[in-house]
């Protein structure tokens, strides 16, 4: 079983993305949704948790809520090394006039110090192609 750790914002704009590319895993994939608060006995209440874990779940996946205090993306990297995971899952944003893909800057920091290999997801416009 392929084993992904997500993190997931309040208010988490690349959600959709992030769910279809796990999603799309192949073979049988569980998922640790990371997200980060000061109240983990209320974790399902935060709308996008709650959203990650049904769709999940309406899918047929492995999937449960990790709740850990503090920064972000420390959270996600010290949750993918204790659960051994196989993959860390990030959103990026659209892509900037020069033509770059941007990342946040905790999603930076994530892609720059995984030990892991992290898969970068979000979406194109409409008007444009994937680059090679």
């Amino acid at each position: 079983m392929y084993h992904v750790v997500m993190g997931v914002a309040p208010e988490d704009d690349t959600l959709g993305e992030k769910l279809e590319a796990v999603l799309d895993l192949p073979g049988e994939v569980r998922v640790s949704v990371v997200h980060v608060t000061d109240d983990p006995d209320d974790i399902e209440s935060v709308p996008s948790v709650a959203r990650a874990l049904d769709t999940l779940g309406t899918a047929g996946v492995d999937a449960r809520a990790v709740t850990r205090p503090g920064d972000p993306p420390r959270a996600v990297l010290d949750v993918a090394t204790e659960e051994d995971a196989d993959c860390i899952c990030v959103g990026a944003r659209r892509r900037t006039p020069a033509g770059k893909r941007g990342l946040r800057p905790g999603a930076q920091r994530i892609v720059v110090t995984a030990d892991q290999p992290v898969l970068v997801v979000g979406d194109l416009p409409e008007n444009e192609t994937p680059r090679s």
